[in-house]
């Protein structure tokens, strides 16, 4: 499911260590955990404990920074590398584009950032179905919410990937809005994939199976003439 509330991009991620959506978990179980401390239910106190602390490790937004130069584009989502196809297509873009391919495990940070300033063209939330985020088409089949940046007159496309266990995407941003690089533009819960289209005119920086942090890895960069 998408959704966007229009609460400032700022506030979600750099002004809380903790992603607003990971609260509905993590504040039962931790009322539980509390609950279970005081009747004295041990094994239950124990395990409530564990979920409440894999919720707080999950639902984590540390603050990021990225000196990589102006010109470069930076991952979106943070993960390992599994596909950069050359000569990908997509209906929201005209012609060719290099698709860079991240999955997030449960241990990555969920939170996803713009990899360039720009403004909002299009949000764009298509339902589908929950296959593995490994398996092939996936792009095509799994729920997926798409962010199109305009950036200098060229077009970036951001694809959030619904998979198996991530069944929620959340979208901070909205048509119209401007986005400066590494800012917040929302979140795949429980893990899943990110697509991000480059444009004819720069080139990957990434190579396969290589692991990237979202707004710090530099992912992509002009051609040289």
């Amino acid at each position: 499911m998408a959704e966007d509330d229009g609460v400032d991009r700022e506030k979600r991620v750099r002004g809380f260590p903790i992603a607003r959506e990971g609260f509905i978990f993590i504040l039962p179980s931790l009322f539980l955990s509390i609950i279970f401390l005081l009747m004295k239910f041990t094994i239950l106190f124990i395990l409530t404990g564990i979920c409440f602390l894999f919720f707080l490790f999950f639902f984590r937004n540390p603050k990021r920074f990225s000196h990589a130069g102006h010109d470069i584009f930076i991952s979106p989502a943070d993960g390992k590398i599994i596909e950069i196809k050359k000569n990908a297509t997509d209906e929201m873009l005209t012609g060719e584009h290099e698709r860079i391919s991240i999955f997030m495990s449960l241990a990555s940070v969920h939170v996803n950032r713009a990899p360039c300033e720009g403004t909002i063209s299009k949000v764009l939330h298509k339902k589908g179905a929950f296959a593995l985020a490994f398996k092939k088409d996936i792009d095509k089949e799994n729920e997926r919410n798409y962010i199109l940046i305009d950036h200098q007159g060229i077009k970036i496309l951001i694809v959030q990937i619904a998979g198996f266990l991530a069944r929620r995407i959340t979208s901070y941003v909205k048509e119209k809005d401007s986005v400066k690089r590494g800012d917040p533009i929302g979140i795949v819960a429980f893990g899943s994939r990110v697509d991000i289209y480059i444009p004819k005119g720069y080139e990957s920086m990434v190579s396969l199976n290589e692991r990237v942090k979202a707004g710090v890895t530099p992912l992509a960069k002009k051609r040289e003439p």
